[in-house]
């Protein structure tokens, strides 16, 4: 086995379009959801490459599931090059497509294969500080991640970010967390790096 890949946004597109064909055999669509560094990757200029793919499927996971095997056996990749790992931290309550933008329709002009969609920043936001420890410093590139998608939300201020975190979580428990986790990033990303 060789070692993982590395995706430029290229690279990513022509393996999605690539998996895009071994989806389309089944006759569907799937609609496939990228998080994390990918996602980033495909929508801005904060990564120029990536070493694996956050995504989900709406509906058809076994399908996707079964052709990142394939694309893995055929190129030599880990398994583990796409994964749904990222579903865990997903809101029930938000469920792609909803709150997610259409990106990529692969092939273009089938109607067999993928829609690529990524989450609204707001969203991708929320996701991302939610899965954070408090008691973990974030390292510079995250910092940057944070600083990015407080920007294009509109996040001006800790209780800004403290709102938005509330929109999508709900409880007692979970908005005290949400409070503490927003002054905590909002207080590192302030810092000079």
């Amino acid at each position: 086995m060789t070692n993982a890949p590395r995706f430029t946004r290229e690279s990513l597109v022509e393996t999605l379009t690539e998996l895009a064909g071994l989806v389309g055999m089944h006759q569907t669509t799937v609609d496939l959801a990228l998080y994390g560094p990918a996602c980033l990757l495909l929508a801005t200029d904060l990564y120029t490459t990536v070493a694996t793919i956050d995504a989900v499927a709406v509906e058809g996971q076994l399908q996707v599931d079964h052709a990142v095997a394939q694309l893995a056996g055929k190129r030599g990749w880990p398994s583990s090059w796409m994964t749904d790992r990222v579903r865990k931290h997903l809101n029930r309550r938000v469920e792609p497509p909803s709150h997610h933008l259409l990106m990529l329709r692969l092939p273009a002009a089938s109607r067999q294969g993928l829609r690529v969609f990524v989450p609204e920043w707001d969203y991708l936001l929320t996701l991302k500080v939610s899965a954070l420890n408090l008691k973990d410093p974030l390292n510079s590139q995250k910092r940057r991640e944070l600083r990015y998608l407080m920007n294009v939300s509109g996040i001006r201020a800790a209780e800004d970010l403290d709102d938005l975190l509330t929109r999508y979580n709900s409880g007692p428990c979970e908005k005290r967390r949400m409070t503490a986790l927003a002054h905590a990033v909002w207080s590192q990303c302030a810092e000079v790096s």
